[in-house]
């Protein structure tokens, strides 16, 4: 079936729950060699639509600050050095409740020296901006923004929606992470096993691939 009828038929087959359940896309790999880090990725990509709304955006910086409206927290130079600066471990926390962070691009090498140790390992250093930018559109395209890491399992599973979303906008989302997938496998779709479509309790319908 194709991605809409998988999404439209993993909703139907969950039946009703008393809360929202998300909806997840699953890759199943073969024939790859994974122990091979050519063949392993850690990528950011866009998603036509936002598939999660948990997704939270941090800007960081006094000139980045005041152009920005839409960001979940804005952090100036001073609550950056105090709360930061002074008590790096804090950082931990700022990785944990933001998904993303944008900062002024002189502030990074700092960032990474006072804080590296802490937001390098749970891969949350800021995305760069130049002093004075309208950070708006960025942190928008964040909020579409999904990480996929494969590493040592031949798996891959994200969430790309809800069961209330418009079920095209879901299926546009698991499409475009298929595709990127399978450009990033060495044989393309003959490395991929299979593909599923997921609700949070229910069962998966598959994606012929």
């Amino acid at each position: 079936m194709e991605f809409q009828e998988a999404v439209e038929n993993a909703i139907e087959e969950s039946g009703d729950r008393n809360f929202r359940q998300s909806i997840d896309l699953i890759i199943n790999f073969k024939s790859v060699d994974l122990s091979d880090p050519n063949n392993r990725f850690n990528e950011d990509i866009k998603l036509p639509y936002q598939a999660d709304e948990d997704v939270k955006v941090a800007v960081i910086g006094d000139t980045l600050i005041y152009n920005v409206e839409n960001a979940d927290r804005t952090l100036g130079n001073d609550e950056l050095e105090d709360e930061y600066f002074d008590n790096p471990s804090n950082a931990k926390d700022l990785a944990e409740e933001f998904s993303f962070l944008i900062a002024e691009a002189p502030l990074m090498p700092k960032i990474g020296q006072q804080l590296g140790q802490f937001l390098g390992p749970r891969n949350m250093m800021p995305d760069p901006m130049p002093p004075g930018s309208d950070p708006t559109d960025t942190v928008e395209d964040l909020r579409n923004t999904v990480s996929l890491r494969l590493k040592e399992q031949p798996i891959l599973q994200l969430k790309v929606g809800h069961e209330e979303q418009d079920m095209d906008q879901v299926a546009r989302n698991a499409e475009s992470v298929y595709d990127f997938v399978r450009g990033q496998m060495p044989q393309g779709d003959n490395n991929i096993k299979s593909v599923l479509i997921k609700t949070t309790m229910g069962p998966t319908a598959e994606v012929d691939n």
